[in-house]
């Protein structure tokens, strides 16, 4: 189409269709943008990977891959596997979203009695990052299981047919579908992602609240009083209910949340670590540091430099 724009009767895309597209610094200066789209049918006991990618982007289960780049997976068919060196190994299964994460090694597969039909997105952008950094996603938090399937199909499948037929176009408006399926993820995140893997709706709700607290505001000024006064509860009641639930005390989760930011941005940004400190919620530099040393035996100059090292 002369205009750019995305048709809104789009045709169906191949069975086995990619794009990678070029990248202007108009779409750079907007903050979000594609790097890649496609789709992939694998039938049972087909080989997988099928598609042939650049190199960038090509794996093997054997070796796994580590992205420049966000990617959505989405296996709207099929069941597969997969596992990540920030979550381990988890099995997938039809109407499940895999979040990747820039920097982070990862590999996944469908099974081979089952097959899948996999949907996927590469995004780049701040604003993922900044997305990433506040808590509300998570490389330790990848696995979503998602409400409204046909919405994000119909998203991607708009996407595939664009990207597929002008591969050197990337208009606002094929953003905007991106944005889409992006907000189906966060709106999926107040159940599965803003708490750990194991909260479900059986968790006791003062734990819940507690929870959901933490992972949107510990990158500010944060304590047990704040968050008891938050949720309607006293202190000594936050305190043991969480302890019952999670085996931890609410400032060590506190802690945690912090220290998981941090490794973040000092493994998949040049940040100066001063920065990193406050962003991540530390009240200092020097508090970050012995947090560190605690947990990890070593400074955060140490810890991005051997990570650094690891990715290159």
């Amino acid at each position: 189409m002369a205009d750019g724009t995305i048709p809104t009767t789009p045709q169906t895309p191949t069975r086995n269709a990619f794009s990678y597209l070029p990248v202007s610094d108009a779409a750079i200066s907007l903050g979000f943008y594609l790097t890649g789209a496609g789709m992939d049918e694998v039938a049972p006991n087909a080989s997988y990977p099928q598609q042939h990618h650049p190199e960038l982007y090509d794996f093997k289960w054997e070796q796994g891959r580590v992205l420049p780049e966000f990617q959505f997976v989405y296996v709207h068919q099929g069941r597969g596997e997969f596992e990540s060196d920030e979550h381990g190994h988890a099995e997938v299964e039809s109407g499940t979203m895999i979040l990747l994460f820039p920097g982070v090694w990862h590999r996944y597969r469908p099974m081979k009695e089952t097959g899948w039909t996999e949907y996927w997105i590469s995004i780049g952008g701040e604003m993922l990052f900044s997305l990433q950094n506040r808590g509300f996603l998570a490389p330790t938090r990848p696995i979503l299981r998602l409400s409204r399937s046909e919405k994000v199909v119909d998203q991607y499948k708009k996407i595939i047919d664009f990207v597929t037929r002008h591969p050197d176009q990337q208009p606002a408006s094929l953003c905007a579908k991106a944005l889409t399926i992006t907000a189906e993820v966060l709106d999926d995140t107040e159940h599965f992602g803003m708490t750990p893997d194991a909260l479900d709706d059986q968790v006791d709700p003062v734990t819940r609240k507690a929870l959901l607290t933490i992972w949107n505001h510990s990158h500010r000024k944060l304590s047990v009083a704040m968050i008891a006064k938050q949720i309607g509860v006293t202190t000594r009641t936050l305190e043991r209910h969480f302890r019952t639930t999670t085996g931890q005390s609410v400032l060590e989760h506190i802690t945690g949340c912090r220290l998981d930011r941090a490794r973040r941005m000092l493994r998949e940004t040049n940040l100066p670590i001063k920065y990193i400190a406050y962003a991540a919620g530390f009240s200092s530099l020097s508090h970050m540091c012995r947090v560190f040393q605690r947990k990890e035996s070593r400074t955060p100059s140490d810890y991005r430099a051997e990570n650094h090292d690891r990715a290159d």
